[in-house]
């Protein structure tokens, strides 16, 4: 793929970050928005297509031609869920990434941070995007992608991406790389589980996000949201705010911002990126707005709060839980869903509606062969921020623990949207009924600590049936 002879024109993204008023925050609470400085850029854009049709593999490893980029395709916004007991919706959100990928025209620009990219079927549609031409950038953990020997992913990436480049500007050359540890900060991990795509079909500025890593499991294994915002160029350019901080792994201040919706009249967006440092907890900064009665969006009055958090851990774990316990109290209706947490957490939440979502598929417990959640939000309908309809959802990749408060996590709480609202606590509803086991049968799924660490869930090729796994999503 060459990109000699070809013409560029240059594309200038400017920020134009708002905060929506009826959801500003306190003084205290002030939002940190993005430096328009910082976001604005400079990127080459190639018009011309490639003269021939770039090839790539099926699941068998034979050569097919790839199908020209559909310019009418349209990218829906919203939030899918996948299911790991049902059919097709095991891989609902790898197909809708795979859909939007397969669409991107030639010189336009993916970007993409997963704490763990190990998977057969996303390497091969990444390597045929940028063999047609679109610049291909990504951003994964460093422990994780060090485990990984010849024929994974990482290296595969590395060694394809590289190709190709020489007659790209620089910042349309393809490429993956690790972080030190956080990208944005000291210690901790890069834990993101993001994508951002400049162009897809007929749809623009486009920001995926969720709980799911690009890993097989994620598809078959776990319960994963995956959250779409698009034509939406404020949230677009602040979160490549971020990526341009992540991409020189140096330490970056807390990113914090409120922008309007695109898609619902009068809801706002908020993202929140850490390291946290002294900012509000994500969760917390939602719980701390309930008020338990006088609900007009709920049949019974109470307000309704939806749990999904795959790992509660450290005092970080037990103020979150302390809080969730006093809103119970207090006459909320309250269900929660998990997949692990520490004795000391498990009592304070003791006797309320909490699941915890681990079928064991073996003699033991064992997270890679599992069936668990692994979302990471929440949600809540009725009396919020002074308002008797409220509606927020709070979607991320990071974990209730100290470990994610220092990582690399992208948050978004997605305010007055009551759709969404709805679609979220159905499915933590959905994983409540099917749960099977609750805080007084559980059983410990990961290691005794309570806590994922970075490096921990490396499984070679012989002892994880990638390919196997992969071909259910076709």
């Amino acid at each position: 793929m060459t990109y000699l002879g070809r013409r560029f024109v240059t594309v200038v993204f400017a920020t134009t970050i708002a905060i929506a008023a009826p959801w500003a925050s306190p003084p205290a609470e002030a939002e940190n928005v993005p430096d328009p400085g910082v976001v604005t850029a400079q990127v080459s854009v190639a018009t011309a297509a490639p003269a021939t049709a770039p090839m790539t593999q099926d699941l068998a490893g034979r050569a097919i031609a790839q199908r020209a980029p559909n310019p009418n395709y349209v990218v829906t916004p919203g939030i899918v869920f996948n299911h790991p007991f049902r059919g097709k919706k095991r891989g609902k959100i790898q197909r809708k990434i795979i859909k939007t990928l397969k669409n991107v025209p030639a010189g336009q620009t993916v970007r993409l941070m997963t704490w763990n990219f190990d998977s057969p079927l996303f390497t091969r549609k990444f390597i045929a995007a940028h063999k047609r031409g679109v610049s291909v950038q990504i951003i994964m953990a460093r422990g994780l992608a060090r485990g990984q020997g010849p024929g994974r992913s990482y290296p595969t990436l590395r060694s394809a991406l590289k190709n190709g480049n020489a007659d790209r500007p620089k910042e349309l050359r393809s490429w993956i790389r690790t972080c030190s540890a956080t990208c944005r900060g000291k210690g901790g991990a890069m834990h993101s589980k993001l994508m951002l795509v400049s162009r897809s079909g007929a749809t623009s500025w486009i920001a995926m996000q969720g709980s799911g890593n690009f890993t097989g499991a994620a598809a078959v294994q776990q319960f994963n949201d995956w959250t779409t915002i698009t034509e939406n160029q404020s949230l677009y350019d602040g979160w490549m705010t971020m990526w341009n901080q992540a991409k020189k792994d140096k330490n970056a201040k807390p990113l914090r911002f409120t922008v309007p919706s695109t898609t619902t009249p009068g809801a706002t967006i908020t993202s929140m990126f850490a390291p946290h440092r002294r900012e509000i907890d994500p969760a917390l900064k939602v719980l701390n707005k309930v008020q338990c009665t006088g609900a007009a969006n709920t049949p019974s009055g109470r307000t309704k709060v939806r749990i999904a958090n795959a790992v509660w851990g450290d005092e970080r774990g037990v103020q979150v839980a302390r809080k969730v316990r006093q809103l119970r109290d207090q006459g909320c209706d309250v269900r929660i869903v998990f997949m692990m947490m520490p004795l000391k957490i498990r009592n304070i939440l003791a006797g309320l509606p909490a699941k915890q979502m681990v079928y064991i598929t073996g003699a033991t417990a064992n997270k890679f062969k599992d069936r668990y959640v692994h979302l990471k939000g929440l949600s809540v309908q009725g009396n919020l921020d002074g308002r008797k309809d409220g509606n927020a959802v709070l979607s991320s990749s990071e974990n209730w623990t100290q470990l994610g408060w220092h990582s690399d996590e992208q948050n978004i709480i997605v305010w007055d949207d009551p759709a969404l609202a709805e679609k979220y606590a159905d499915q933590v509803d959905l994983i409540y009924r099917q749960a099977p086991r609750s805080l007084a049968n559980y059983v410990n799924s990961a290691d005794p600590n309570g806590r994922v660490l970075p490096g921990t869930e490396f499984l070679a090729p012989e002892d994880y049936p990638f390919a196997d796994l992969e071909a259910e999503l076709h």
